[in-house]
Formats: C-alpha cells, structure tokens, sequence
C-alpha cells in the first residue's frame, strides 16, 4: 500500500477511535458534559494533538451528528429496501421498526439527535447534518405514501389553519397537507421510542415492542382508510 494510504487509513482509523470515545462520554455524562480533553484522555492523545483532527467541540459534534442521521437512515433505507413489493403494512412495520431498534442499539447518538439540545451548539449551523437528516424522510415517504397518486396526495386534507401552506420547500416531495400529515405521523412514532428510550413506559418496560407494533399497525390502517376516502 502507497505511504499516503496508509496515511489515511490510519488517520481514519484514528478518527474512528476519537469518535467512539466522544460517543461513550455522550452515553456516560451526557451531551452537556462532552469535553475534548476527557475524549483526548481516552484515547492517549494530548489535547493539542486532537485539535489535528477535529479543531473544535462544535467540529466534533457536527461529524457525530451526521453520522448518526446517516447510520440511521441507513437502516431505515434497508427495511424499506428488503420490504420493496410486499404489503404497505409490512413495509411501514419494518421501517417504523428500524426506526426503533436503531434507537435502542445507539441510545446516545440518537439522544444526541434529538434529546436535550447541547448548550451553544447549533448541529444545522453546517450543510452536512441537515442533508443528512433530509435522508431519513425518503424511505418513510415511501412506505408511508407508496402507491397513493399524486391526486390523492394532493386531495390530503389541510388541518385547521394549513399551518405549512406557506412553509419553505422542506426537501420533502409532498404538498402541504400530505407534508403536515407525513410529520403527524413520524411524531406518532418517534414520540413512543422517546417515551421508551428515556425510561418514561414503566411499569410497561417489558411490552413496549408489542405496544409500539400494535401503535404502527393502528398508525398504517389510518393512512389505509385516509387513501381509501380520497378520490382517484
């Protein structure tokens, strides 16, 4: 291997290593406590030599946060994939359900996501978590809105007040009322892995995947029958 590839490889590598220690201060003192120093300490680096990697707290908080949005929609992206061409019910279950595990497996990035906001850092200040975000809305449009026309999508009605009849261009491909609708839904679901994920469904800790199924099952037959009463 040429030196400059080995090079990289190994600042990657190293790369890795800072991220993977900042991840486990996250999940032992929370985001408000994230300290390059201590991440520099884990991984037997000084302070000034991390400062090669990542020149700031904020820097490395941005590099967390678009990874997460990625790995997220990664696996949401790969149930909506594997689910191509059955039922629209299995495809939100599987979707709605990566969604979840994700959430479960990595409690402190998707903490850092969408927990408590960390004191003076702003993650959509840089393009890279705001696209990344973006990413995970498509494999749920899909599986949400799948097989709808764009009639019916338009004919979604508008909530009292259409309060994103005037919203800018989201990067969301929906009219207004399907828009509002789509993160009506989203908020269904993302609120019950929050509830779990932070210990607040006790004494219901040990059915909380067969609670959040039966929350999906009863969240698609509701987009079933909206479909079903909407004209052609």
């Amino acid at each position: 291997m040429p030196v400059g590839g080995v090079r990289e490889r190994r600042r990657g590598e190293t790369v890795q290593e800072i991220k993977d220690a900042a991840l486990q201060q996250l999940a032992e003192s929370g985001s408000d406590a994230l300290s390059l120093r201590a991440v520099a300490r884990t991984v037997g680096m000084t302070v000034q030599s991390l400062y090669h990697y990542f020149d700031s707290r904020n820097a490395l908080l941005v590099a967390l946060v678009t990874d997460a949005h990625s790995a997220l929609a990664n696996a949401v992206e790969a149930a909506a994939e594997r689910t191509r061409g059955r039922s629209p019910l299995e495809r939100r279950l599987a979707a709605t359900g990566a969604f979840r595990d994700w959430a479960l497996v990595n409690r402190a990035a998707f903490l850092l996501l969408y927990g408590t906001p960390v004191p003076g850092f702003d993650p959509f200040a840089a393009s890279g978590p705001d696209a990344a975000s973006l990413r995970l809305a498509a494999p749920f449009v899909d599986v949400v809105f799948g097989g709808w026309t764009p009639q019916q999508l338009a004919a979604v009605p508008a909530p009292p007040g259409a309060p994103l009849q005037e919203a800018s261009d989201p990067g969301i491909p929906l009219p207004p009322a399907a828009l509002e609708l789509f993160i009506e839904l989203r908020a269904r679901m993302h609120g019950l892995v929050m509830l779990e994920l932070i210990g607040h469904l006790q004494p219901f800790n040990d059915c909380a995947r067969a609670m959040f199924t039966a929350a999906m099952h009863r969240m698609s037959d509701d987009v079933d029958a909206l479909q079903r009463a909407l004209p052609e």
